[in-house]
């Protein structure tokens, strides 16, 4: 009797570990599941950008993509041609418009988060190629402000933020 009350206990804490264990497995699952949906559309965009880019810009080595949310939306990506020209790519998420510049005819990257930071940025959390009112910008982003600073003479064109 005694020998049956304890295969009975470990019975019943056996079923707990294995349904533990299922549910754990199925969380796990689910997570990883929504997970790689959530990025499914991010890969797409990046992928047919870096097509179109090579296609139509001569773009041949990606090293960067971002996705640049002003007043319309853009594929940013960052990287060489076949000359080994380091070049910013913008491609018009809602049209067939494409804009290339050469990276070396305008303000680095590091020089934009330089005048972000002389105008008051902190920590710098981004830096995203983009293209505002006809013009090429880099926007520095530093905690929950946006600095846009123009490409090619390296002024502030707008501070946005809270």
């Amino acid at each position: 009797m005694k020998n049956r009350r304890k295969n009975d206990k470990i019975f019943v804490i056996w079923q707990y570990i294995i349904g533990s264990v299922i549910v754990l497995a199925v969380l796990t699952f689910s997570f990883l599941y929504i997970l790689n949906l959530s990025m499914t559309p991010y890969q797409s965009a990046k992928e047919t950008a870096s097509k179109i880019a090579r296609q139509y810009a001569d773009l041949d080595k990606v090293d960067r993509f971002a996705i640049y949310n002003g007043k319309k939306s853009y594929y940013s990506l960052l990287g060489k041609n076949r000359k080994k020209t380091q070049l910013a790519v913008l491609i018009e998420a809602d049209s067939d418009k494409i804009y290339t510049y050469e990276l070396s005819k305008g303000i680095s990257q590091e020089k934009a988060e330089k005048i972000a930071k002389d105008n008051g940025a902190k920590q710098i959390d981004k830096v995203t190629f983009g293209y505002i009112d006809g013009q090429p910008i880099w926007e520095v982003k530093s905690e929950t402000t946006y600095y846009n600073v123009d490409f090619e003479t390296g002024t502030i064109l707008r501070k946005e933020g809270l």
